[in-house]
């Protein structure tokens, strides 16, 4: 591996630094904070998923409740309540967490090498690692062990208990001890996750050498397996689990630093890429940096769906080939949160504005759709399209995703500003204040005012100009600012006195796209946006006899108008009204037909003319002002 010196990245907030203000965002973070959290917790339990933890504490065999993967999604709970907590305590929720991780080192005093997997243990306690005949892509052995790691991290953080991080130290010392170049076994992550958790674990530590010591932490081992999960992806010959080659279902295929698009199940790469951008960035690896530089553009020129989701095949949750964009696929929502993390990785890797682009499509888009407005029901998959037969659960025999949910709304708040010495990044126009060391920066709608500690302060802002703006401008206390834009960042540096205020003036039309002519599911047709929202047509407001005569045509001569209900209202090419909804609001009112892509009169979709495109997956068909 050749790396350099270190750079010195920018980093993101820590949670209790930032307030999300917002009337959307703030009420859909109290939602999951007040009820999805509750009932995700509750439906484990009475699922009897943490009974596995009381088996192996008792020494049973057999028993196994759920898939192997349970205790990963257990501790993802941890880790999404536990950043919850940093916001809004909640005695039950603090309680529960305690008493489940009690449960856990329960498990684990159990086994002599603090080994803690419990389907392992209770179903095929020989098949450790994948051995006599185990298959590790099933056992999840190292993806649990990673859920395990982050979930201590982002716990100890929340509460400074040492009772969660006490029980993955030990079940990561002794990977440190099996995992490595012989003598020890070459085992790399079956289902990524332990790449970037293994990273945070070694972070936590390196900078506290009195809780190292405390626990008996090993950093430089976390780093050292860290590397070594990703470094020895495409190594098959002396690998010591069970299948030895996983190909590119688990992106197994080559050498990391020769991979150069995304393959294989969605939720394994988008967090294994994850994991890619964050090693690239801590040991500034250049081979690494054109990977995750290569695959980041293959996704989002290729691959993403206009909803902001990939994962476009049933088979194996997997990447399709390039411009494969049917409007029934699969679209898991944990591949949405995957692409969330790894997008902001590579905004670490790159500070473009373009990066925000994908990830705020899928904020806006998926991650709202995949909860109920009632915070109690949850998709599996996201689909642009449905004839009826689908609506959103209230459990599932693989429920991966309600975890991934409180995972990323527990961290969403990080995200809306970077810092990096005196330079702040404003990245999603989310209402929220900041609080730094020097001063407060408060964004409500499109004003941005500082607030500050001494007579002046010296910033350095840089404020994302997004795509669906039109005609941006800035004013600095009512006086118009020049226009100072770098990787689609309009930068104001200056000395900032208390009370100065940035207004952001910019308009937002309603726009129609069309997706590139390879896109064979979408010529002839559109998918309208209202700034960073998605739109959808359901069938309970635009009633057809079937699913075909659904389909309609959108005229090219009435404008689209936004509703006061924040509809969208049209007509079709033969006069009859049509009404739209955001797509984040679909499926809440029972089964009904969807079509996020619409026919389009006037639309002229040559799949031979790719003239103009520029590696665009999506560009603007029609514009309407609101």
């Amino acid at each position: 591996m050749s790396t350099s010196t270190k750079n010195i990245l920018l980093c993101y907030p820590e949670l209790k630094n930032v307030d999300i203000n917002g009337a959307y965002f703030g009420g859909f973070l109290k939602k999951i904070r007040t009820v999805s959290a509750k009932d995700i917790l509750e439906k484990f339990n009475s699922e009897g998923a943490l009974s596995n933890y009381e088996r192996v504490a008792n020494g049973e065999n057999g028993g196994h409740i759920g898939p192997p993967w349970y205790h990963g999604l257990i501790c993802e709970c941890i880790r999404g309540i536990s950043d919850i907590l940093v916001k809004e305590y909640d005695e039950w929720l603090n309680a529960e967490l305690d008493r489940i991780i009690a449960l856990i080192g329960k498990a684990q005093d159990a086994d002599p090498d603090g080994f803690i997997n419990p389907y392992t243990t209770l179903e095929c306690p020989d098949q450790r690692w994948g051995r006599n005949g185990g298959n590790l892509i099933w056992l999840h052995e190292t993806y649990n062990t990673g859920c395990l790691a982050e979930a201590a991290v982002h716990h100890y953080k929340a509460t400074k208990k040492t009772n969660l991080l006490k029980i993955a130290v030990k079940m990561c010392n002794y990977y440190a001890d099996f995992i490595g170049d012989s003598p020890k076994h070459n085992i790399v992550a079956e289902h990524s996750l332990p790449e970037k958790a293994f990273l945070k674990l070694y972070h936590l530590f390196a900078a506290n050498k009195d809780l190292t010591a405390e626990l008996c932490a090993r950093p430089e081992e976390y780093l050292r397996l860290a590397r070594y999960f990703i470094d020895h992806k495409g190594d098959n010959e002396t690998r010591y689990s069970t299948p030895k080659f996983m190909r590119e279902y688990s992106q197994d295929h080559r050498p990391v630093r020769e991979q150069r698009e995304a393959v294989g199940h969605a939720v394994r790469a988008t967090l294994f890429y994850e994991g890619i951008a964050a090693l690239a960035n801590e040991d500034n690896d250049d081979g690494l940096k054109t990977a995750a530089r290569a695959i980041w553009n293959d996704i989002t020129e290729s691959k993403l769906h206009i909803n902001g989701c990939v994962g476009t095949h049933r088979n194996e949750e997997k990447f399709g080939f390039s411009y494969d964009l049917p409007n029934s696929a699969y679209l898991e929502t944990c591949a949405g949160v995957g692409l969330v993390f790894f997008g902001v990785e590579m905004f670490r890797m790159t500070q473009d504005a373009s990066v925000w682009e994908t990830v705020e499509a899928t904020l806006n888009n998926v991650i709202p759709a995949s909860v109920s407005a009632d915070g109690v029901k949850y998709t599996y998959e996201n689909p642009l399209e449905s004839n009826g037969d689908y609506e959103r659960w209230a459990w599932h025999e693989c429920p991966c995703c309600p975890p991934m949910l409180l995972k990323l709304a527990g961290s969403l708040p990080t995200m809306i500003f970077s810092e990096k010495s005196e330079n702040v990044w404003v990245n999603l126009f989310i209402n929220s204040t900041l609080h730094r060391s020097d001063s407060n920066l408060t964004l409500d709608g499109k004003e941005l005012t500082v607030t500050t500690k001494k007579e002046s302060v010296p910033l350095t802002l840089h404020i994302r100009i997004p795509s669906w703006t039109r005609n941006f401008s800035l004013k600095l206390n009512g006086d118009s600012l020049e226009l100072n834009i770098e990787n689609g960042y309009a930068v104001v540096k200056r000395g900032f006195s208390n009370g100065d205020k940035i207004t952001m003036d910019y308009s937002v039309p309603i726009v129609k796209y069309e997706a590139h002519p390879y896109v064979k599911a979408d010529r002839g047709r559109v998918a309208v946006k209202y700034g960073p929202t998605l739109y959808c047509a359901e069938g309970i407001d635009n009633p057809a006899e079937s699913f075909e005569k659904f389909d309609f045509t959108l005229s090219d001569k009435t404008p689209l108008s936004l509703d006061a209900d924040g509809s969208i209202l049209g007509e079709t090419d033969s006069g009859k009204e049509i009404k739209l909804i955001p797509y984040r609001d679909w499926n809440n009112r029972g089964k009904g037909f969807l079509r996020v892509w619409l026919n389009q009169s006037a639309l002229i979709s040559d799949a031979m003319n790719i003239d103009g495109w520029n590696g665009k997956l999506y560009r603007v068909f029609k514009e309407y002002e609101c």
